[in-house]
């Protein structure tokens, strides 16, 4: 699926970080304070949380925190995770970005999405144009991935966006298994 950036400065794509991303049918863009009500409804929803950290919902004051250091996050990088919304309606459904956590083997995709956006697609359709924002914006090498063993849904994300299993680990105290894919397989696989 294709993406459509739009860069900051409203320069050239190629030479500027994006402030959104579309999709055919998402619109990826930075969080604000005002998406801390929809953010957290997705929070606490025991399920989304199943496979995140400790498997338990955040409360509000969580989820402001979380949203503060997501913010805060982008801010310094210039990239980070973005406010998954639908296009259709508008909807925040949750995240998707490129991040860099302390523990982690380097720069990680991650995303979360509410319960009833599962199984359409959407997952997969915003992966994807985080991947390609990656390694034709940011010029990344090799994007990695974690998730909990158990997290079947996840897994079948990171497989159908090319990544590929690399070995079960820890990371911040959670078992986990490592995907990744490099820019080669990546660029092979598009095509």
């Amino acid at each position: 699926m294709e993406a459509t950036l739009t860069p900051k400065d409203g320069g050239p794509a190629r030479r500027a970080r994006a402030r959104e991303i579309e999709t055919s049918r998402l619109r990826l863009r930075p969080f604000t304070p005002a998406d801390l009500d929809a953010l957290a409804a997705v929070a606490a929803d025991p399920e989304v949380m199943r496979y995140i950290g400790d498997g338990r919902p955040l409360t509000r004051e969580e989820t402001e925190h979380n949203l503060r250091s997501i913010m805060d996050a982008y801010r310094r990088r210039g990239f980070g995770r973005w406010a998954m919304i639908e296009k259709a309606g508008g909807a925040l459904l949750g995240y998707c970005g490129l991040t860099c956590p302390r523990e982690s083997p380097g720069v990680e995709l991650v995303y979360l999405m509410a319960r009833r956006a599962w199984g359409r697609g959407l997952a997969t359709e915003a992966a994807r144009a985080c991947l390609r924002y990656g390694f034709e914006e940011l010029g990344l090498e090799r994007i990695y991935a974690l998730t909990m063993p158990g997290n079947e849904r996840s897994r079948r994300v990171l497989e159908r966006v090319g990544m590929r299993f690399l070995r079960d680990d820890c990371y911040f105290g959670y078992a986990c298994v490592c995907y990744a894919v490099s820019r080669e397989d990546w660029r092979r696989d598009a095509e």
